[in-house]
Formats: C-alpha cells, sequence, structure tokens
C-alpha cells in the first residue's frame, strides 16, 4: 500500500486537501471515498484505510473546508465558506469523486460518511446518486424539525451580532453539552477505547468549538436532508448500509438512526441495511470491537462491489 497527499481546487478557487491510500495491486476491487465528521479530519482513517487496501481497495478522503490540513493552522479550523458552506462542501465531494472516476477508470465508487460526513453524504445522493455505487452511514442521526429551526435562528443571530466567526461556546453546547453527560471524562462518548479518546483530545485539529457561520451550515443541511421531499431524486436501488453503536448519542441511542433507516423505505429506497452495534459509542471504526466493525463494512462493500 502507499499513501500521498494532494491538493485540487474547487470550483470558488478554494484548495481542497486530500489523502490518498492506493493497494498495491494492478487490479483492485472498487474506491472508497471516506467523508469525515466535525471537527476531526480525513488522516484519523489511516488505519481503516490500510485495512480495505490490505482487502483491494483504493481510498480517497478529505479535509473538508475548516477541518485538518485545508484548514491548514487549527486557529483557522471551525467554519466552511463565507457563504453557501454547506453546498460548497458537497460540491467539494463531488469534485473529488470526479478525480476518483478520472484515475480509476471502470471501477465502482463507493462513498462511506461518518457524523457530519454522514450528513454530507445524505446531501450528496440527493443530487449525485447515480455517480456513486452504494454509501455508508457511519454515526448518523435525525433531529426534530422544531430544534433544528431554533438552532438555526440562534447561529443566524450568533453570526449578524458576533460575526460568522465567533466561536460560540453556546451553540457548541446546545449540540453537544448533553453527550458526555452519562461519563466523568471529557469526550468519552466517542469510544469505549480511552486510548482512542485521549489521542482524540491530544489532536490539534480535533475537539474545537466551531464557528457560528459553521452551526448556520450545518443546521442548513440537517434540515434539508430531514424533508422526505428532499430525497426523491435518489436511486431507488442505490445501496445503503447505515451502521452506528447502540450508545451513540448523536443517533439517540439507536432512536433517530431508526428513524433514518425508516425515512429510506418511505422514500422508496429498495436496498437499505441497518445494524446497531450494542454498547458501542460514536466513532465506532475507533471502538473496541472495531475489528468486528471493519469486516463487516468490507464485507458489504465486496458484496456489492460483485451484485449491485
Amino acid at each position: 500500500m502507499s499513501y500521498v497527499k494532494h491538493q485540487f481546487k474547487a470550483s470558488d478557487g478554494a484548495g481542497i486537501v486530500y489523502h490518498k491510500w492506493s493497494a498495491e495491486t494492478e487490479d483492485i476491487r472498487a474506491v472508497v471515498v471516506i467523508a469525515h465528521g466535525m471537527a476531526e479530519h480525513a488522516f484519523r482513517y489511516n488505519h481503516f484505510a490500510n485495512v480495505l487496501n490490505e482487502n483491494y481497495f483504493t481510498v480517497y478522503a478529505p479535509d473538508h473546508r475548516g477541518h485538518g490540513c485545508t484548514a491548514g493552522d487549527p486557529e483557522n479550523t471551525g467554519i466552511f465558506a463565507r457563504r453557501q458552506g454547506w453546498w460548497k462542501v458537497v460540491d467539494d465531494l463531488h469534485s473529488l469523486i470526479g478525480i476518483v472516476k478520472n484515475e480509476n477508470p471502470g471501477k465502482k465508487v463507493f462513498l462511506l460518511g461518518h457524523s457530519m460526513g454522514s450528513f454530507l453524504v445524505r446531501t450528496y445522493i440527493c443530487t449525485y446518486g447515480n455517480h456513486v455505487h452504494g454509501v455508508i452511514l457511519s454515526g448518523t442521526g435525525m433531529n426534530p424539525r422544531p430544534i433544528l429551526v431554533a438552532g438555526s435562528m440562534i447561529a443566524r443571530l450568533s453570526s449578524f451580532f458576533k460575526g460568522q466567526n465567533h466561536r460560540s461556546k453556546t451553540l457548541d453546547m446546545m449540540s453537544f453539552g448533553s453527550f458526555n453527560k452519562k461519563y466523568s471524562t471529557p469526550f468519552q462518548w466517542l469510544s469505549r477505547d480511552q486510548e482512542m479518546v485521549d489521542k482524540y483530545i491530544a489532536d490539534p485539529y480535533c475537539g474545537q468549538v466551531f464557528t457560528s457561520g459553521f452551526f448556520q451550515d450545518l443546521f442548513c443541511g440537517l434540515r434539508f436532508i430531514g424533508n422526505i421531499n428532499n430525497l426523491s431524486e435518489i436511486p431507488k436501488s442505490l445501496p445503503v448500509f447505515i451502521v452506528s453503536g447502540s450508545d451513540d448519542p448523536v443517533g439517540n441511542y439507536g432512536k433517530a438512526v431508526t428513524k433514518v433507516y425508516a425515512l429510506y423505505q418511505k422514500a422508496g429506497l429498495r436496498n437499505v441495511e441497518m445494524k446497531l452495534y450494542p454498547g458501542a459509542r460514536h466513532e465506532i471504526l475507533n471502538e473496541t470491537n472495531r475489528d468486528e466493525i471493519m469486516i463487516d463494512i468490507i464485507n458489504w462493500l465486496k458484496h456489492k462491489n460483485l451484485y449491485a
């Protein structure tokens, strides 16, 4: 396997850094594009990318705007763009998938999104679902519309009075304040593996308080994907694999994950599967049973690569 870091220029001129892990074979099975979550970065998926390489999948993963190497300095994290940030990040994914297809002609492309990345993927397939051959949604969820409307209003007011780049502890507390209430030390809601939690805390590109402008974009995206009317363009045969921990607060401990599954069924998607892992928390790829979860994902990819 080999690893390289590249950059492409987005439609608005922004430089987007992406990572590529290549399987050491002339005949790879397929390509997996990973969309990481909020307040983290793509290289945290290095171990999973290596496992995918060992199974003959090549992997690409961008650092979204306001994250990781695309942000550059940790001080620059936490905002997508001045205008229409959510949609620009979705378009960045589409640009990267164009690069993937040019570099891997004839190979199927699968898209895996974790947490915020799962929300981006869910937005992506509403417009570009025919450009990928399947999606995996990890650590996803669904919020009641009144909460999202209220959050959007507070984010707009905060942006107006304090500026889009204001790091809003109020919005951060509203969004994540309850997630760690069962635990005694910070960020334990992420994983039962304390070593992985410690690595997250020590990483300067992880765990920051994000800006009012970012939360405006996030709430806009969440409102969009929660509206069944926006799901009509998703190909009905698109394979979707929803995976989550039963103790993940983002998915309301399985309840919101089940709602996402039901929403896709109601929208007419015929190839949707869901699996909840008992006791697992938010970052299932960093969980104590991550080997089991990675095997399940890889087996799903192999099956859909052959038959989807």
